[in-house]
This record gives C-alpha cells, sequence and structure tokens, in this order.
C-alpha cells in the first residue's frame, strides 16, 4: 500500500493560490452568516449522506470504532461532526491557519481530533476505515496522483467518498458564473471550471485502483431559501461512494 504513495510529491497539494485563498478564511471559516455560510448548509447534508453510507457499508450502529480521514479539512466543519458522532477522525491540510484554527477549536470543543498541516502524505503508510475527500479534487492540479494517494490510505473494506463538481456548460454557469459572480455566494476564484471532474473520469480514478462504486446522488440548492437537496441529477455538484474490497 505504501510503495504507491512513497512516489508521490508535491504536485498533490492544491496550487498555492488555492492554499493562500483558503487560509485567509480561517477566522471566519465557524461563521455561518459569513461567507462560509455555503459550507456550513452543505455540512448540514453531507453528514447524514456520510453517515448513511458508513452505517450501511458496515453494518454498525455507531462510529466508536472506526477511523476517519478528512482531506482538506479547512478550519474542521467535517471533521468535529464525525468525531462528535464518535469517531477517531484525523483532519489534513495544507493552509496553515486553517489548521490553527481547527485545533483551537477542537479543543475548545473538547473533541480530540489529530490534525496536520500538509497534503495527504502526511498521512502516508496509514490506512483509515473512511476517507472523505470533500470538494477537494476541483482544487488540485494533478488529479491522478493526488487520487491515487488518497486510494492507497483506505484499508481494506473500507470506504472513499468523494464529493466535487462536474464539468460541463451548466457547471460553469451555476457554480462560477451564478454563485460566484451573480449571487455572490461564494468569492470571485473559488472554483477553476477546469478543475471539475466528470463522473465517469472519478469513476475511472476509483476503479483503475480496485476501488468498487457502490452509490452516487447528485446535490441541488434551492437559490431561494439556500437548501441543499439530495438529487438523481449530477450535472453540478455530486457525491460518490466507493469500496475498497478487503
Amino acid at each position: 500500500m505504501t510503495s504507491k504513495l512513497n512516489t508521490i510529491n508535491a504536485s498533490v497539494t492544491p496550487t498555492q493560490r488555492e492554499v493562500n485563498q483558503f487560509d485567509a478564511l480561517a477566522e471566519v471559516w465557524w461563521d455561518d452568516t459569513g461567507v462560509m455560510w455555503p459550507l456550513h448548509k452543505l455540512n448540514q447534508l453531507r453528514v447524514p449522506f456520510i453517515s448513511d453510507a458508513i452505517h450501511r457499508h458496515f453494518r454498525c450502529s455507531s462510529l466508536a470504532e472506526l477511523t476517519i480521514l478528512d482531506i482538506g479539512c479547512g478550519a474542521g466543519l467535517l471533521s468535529e461532526a464525525m468525531a462528535r458522532l464518535g469517531a477517531a477522525v484525523t483532519g489534513v491540510d495544507p493552509a496553515p491557519r486553517n489548521i490553527a484554527m481547527a485545533k483551537r477549536h477542537a479543543k475548545a470543543e473538547h473533541l480530540p481530533i489529530e490534525y496536520l498541516e500538509g497534503d495527504i502524505n502526511e498521512v502516508k503508510g496509514r490506512a483509515f476505515d473512511v476517507v472523505l475527500n470533500m470538494e477537494v479534487i476541483e482544487h488540485v492540479d494533478d488529479l491522478s496522483g493526488f487520487m491515487q494517494a488518497c486510494n492507497a490510505v483506505v484499508a481494506p473494506g473500507g470506504l472513499h467518498i468523494v464529493a466535487t463538481l462536474n464539468r460541463n456548460l451548466k457547471s460553469l454557469v451555476v457554480a462560477i458564473v451564478g454563485a460566484e459572480y451573480v449571487l455572490g455566494w461564494l468569492p470571485k476564484g473559488t472554483h477553476q471550471w477546469r478543475q471539475f471532474v466528470k463522473p465517469k473520469e472519478l469513476r475511472s480514478f476509483l476503479t483503475d485502483a480496485g476501488l468498487s462504486v457502490l452509490s452516487e446522488a447528485g446535490v441541488a440548492v434551492n437559490p431561494f431559501n439556500r437548501a441543499y437537496r439530495i438529487t438523481q441529477n449530477t450535472s453540478v455538484n455530486y457525491m460518490m461512494v466507493a469500496e475498497r474490497r478487503a
């Protein structure tokens, strides 16, 4: 498992421009009424989606015996939610101010989360029951190398759950023109359309590494009440659950 991962270099890290952009948001990450409100709203949807997938797959009533890796954890929004459900959580992020904020917030909430500053290489040689790769891959230039490294740390019988944006005309209009420039929901420049990933491409990255895709789901948002919901339409935001065979 570790031999492939050891060949991955710094190109699996999000670009420095992206790191700096998210690092600058560290102090407002936990403000659900500020610029990070979309992430807070999205978290209300993805936490039950993730926990349901875990419960079904492992046939468990609790996450207490499971190890979870949160890649690109930011200031810890999803990491804390998983920790509150009982999992042993490790979060990794290349933005130093985000990690510092995540550590402070977890300490204040008395949550024993392991936070590491850096990229996926920080956990090379380790294996996790669940790897969460949420809204990260569209910020990485070397997607093949990044996915190789992420797949390598999924334990046998474990899950790799990925969330990202589809690459098509609709996603350009909705996720960039609409969300960043018209509605102003996201800071301009948050996303680069060329880095969006088609579902068939993501499936290939997973299956080529020996994982099996178990399910897919789209994510839609109502622009009037800002509510997110699960849908079968994967034309913009979508999530994918894959298993590494035991």
